[in-house]
């Protein structure tokens, strides 16, 4: 008799429960992902970090992709204090979390640094301070697709170690694609600077080059996209909006304050391509030289691309700075 009740009674609930709809379900998926990066659980992992080791220094930075980057610029920065990093899986989560620690009593924001991508809205209006380095560019990414990058990948993974005309030569062909595909994405750019200063909200960016341009070894060409179908925003924004930011936006030097991003989607694609022509029996930009014993690197991860770079003066003048308080700091014990 009371296990019919049961039954009857579980009927009756699951009679009542209605399958969660599409949107419901990607509702509650996006307020776990909130609750899982919200400034509190950063907090809780420093407050843990802190237990384990007081003294350690900790880097707060938007990303996974960040923290590699960092992690080599730091490497190459001649630190002398011990640090961890915190990824807090965006720019505003960044902030957020350095506003929470401004506010806590107990001392726990002592030794947090924040690094921040510049982006077409800077620090979106929170203080500036010791503790937090904006990027010079639009991000980390413009700092590693440069020429002195090239360079160094050519000596190197592309075996042109005693050729230097030949390496001279290359750099000023990828100077000239590169500032093709820079004007072949600057309407992008132009519409995510427009939605960031006017707060239009946009759907994911492209993460994929073929959206943005056809590129080549030789050339580049304009996408099959709209500017306006690889760049989806909320609404579009009106003529005299668009005159009142016309002056600033091209002000900006494309090199170092267009989305870093999609310079790098291009300079992986450029290198992959540079890459296959070096090994090719019909080079086309490194006829006359001898093919290397070894073939020449094609794919290029952030890591390698990162392990050629140097850091900014400004970073490296931001960490000396870190290294010269815990310096001070250790005197005065």
């Amino acid at each position: 008799m009371e296990g019919r009740k049961v039954r009857e009674l579980m009927s009756s609930v699951e009679g009542d429960v209605q399958p969660a709809t599409d949107a419901e379900g990607m509702s509650l998926l996006r307020s776990m992902r909130d609750a899982r990066d919200a400034p509190a659980v950063f907090k809780a992992s420093l407050a843990a970090l802190r237990a384990h080791n007081p003294d350690t220094v900790a880097f707060a930075c938007e990303g996974v992709d960040d923290k590699k980057v960092y992690f080599q610029w730091i490497k190459n920065s001649n630190i002398k204090f011990g640090y961890e990093f915190i990824v807090c899986n965006g720019k505003e989560k960044v902030l957020k979390f350095r506003e929470l620690l401004r506010r806590d009593v107990a001392g726990l924001n002592k030794d947090v640094y924040f690094f921040v991508d510049k982006d077409f809205d800077g620090l979106k209006g929170y203080a500036t301070g010791p503790d937090v380095y904006l990027t010079e560019t639009y991000s980390f990414e413009n700092v590693l697709v440069t020429s002195e990058v090239l360079r160094e990948i050519l000596a190197v993974d592309m075996h042109c170690h005693s050729e230097p005309q030949i390496r001279d030569s290359v750099i000023e062909k990828f100077d000239e694609i590169y500032s093709s595909f820079l004007d072949v994405t600057r309407a992008h750019n132009h519409r995510i600077y427009l939605a960031r200063r006017l707060g239009i909200n946009s759907r994911p960016l492209p993460d994929k080059l073929n959206k943005l341009a056809t590129v080549g070894l030789l050339k580049v060409e304009f996408a099959e996209k709209s500017v306006n179908e690889a760049i989806v925003l909320d609404r579009e924004p009106s003529q005299p909006e668009i005159d009142q930011h016309e002056a600033d936006f091209g002000s900006l030097e494309p090199r170092r304050d267009y989305r870093g991003k999609f310079a790098l989607l291009f300079f992986a694609r450029w290198l992959e391509l540079l890459g296959r022509d070096r090994n090719s029996e019909e080079s086309s930009l490194f006829g006359g030289v001898m093919k290397p014993s070894a073939s020449a690197t094609i794919q290029y991860s952030l890591d390698s691309i990162a392990s050629r770079s140097l850091p900014p003066y400004s970073f490296k003048e931001f960490i000396g700075a870190i290294s010269v308080d815990k310096q001070e700091s250790a005197s005065c014990r």
